[in-house]
């Protein structure tokens, strides 16, 4: 398998691995299509270019290029952002954002994660944890203080100290307003 290859299945079975709380409420997918959870308000997330715009992303990661890939079924969507410079970093932003979390004690939340040799991250939402699951590999993990939703982070290559910056950003771009839902047509003022 290339490098590029295992690369990609550590990046995606982190993904999942940090995915591992499921709800009976959830969306489900379809064969080829991403179908994001239902999340704050019983309402579809928004995609990548919305909870990561462009702005955020060259502050922090300039001159990569993201791809909305498939998440798995209750967590969504899943950023994978690349670089054609910094060919051996390969970065992700999962987003899952259910209203259990907003209750949640902070030291419940964390506990898995320290548990598996993590370490908490001050002063980063609500409550976040850091890991690294494989060698030269970053995983974020934090809960956002104004919204219902954990965002995990997965850094994998050279300097992956950025994970945290990155996370940060994410979090900073996560609002309520972004995660509101869309206007009724008629209130939209369409027909």
């Amino acid at each position: 398998m290339r490098a590029g290859g295992r690369a990609a299945l550590v990046l995606a079975l982190a993904a999942l691995g940090a995915c591992s709380t499921r709800t009976a409420d959830s969306a489900g997918t379809d064969a080829g299509t991403v179908l994001r959870p239902r999340g704050v308000g019983d309402v579809s997330l928004p995609g990548c270019d919305v909870l990561l715009p462009t702005d955020v992303r060259e502050l922090t990661l300039p001159g990569f290029s993201m791809k909305e890939e498939r998440a798995c079924p209750t967590c969504g969507p899943l950023c994978a952002l690349r670089s054609e410079t910094e060919k051996d970093v390969t970065v992700s932003v999962m987003w899952d954002c259910n209203q259990r979390y907003t209750d949640a004690d902070v030291r419940a939340l964390l506990a898995p994660t320290l548990r598996a040799g993590g370490l908490e991250v001050p002063a980063l939402g609500r409550a976040a944890a850091r890991r690294a699951p494989a060698q030269g590999m970053l995983q974020v993990l934090t809960w956002d203080d104004d919204t219902p939703c954990a965002l995990v982070v997965t850094w994998l290559g050279g300097d992956p100290e950025r994970a945290l910056d990155v996370a940060r950003s994410a979090l900073t771009a996560t609002t309520p307003a972004v995660l509101a839902p869309p206007p009724p047509l008629e209130d939209a003022g369409l027909p």
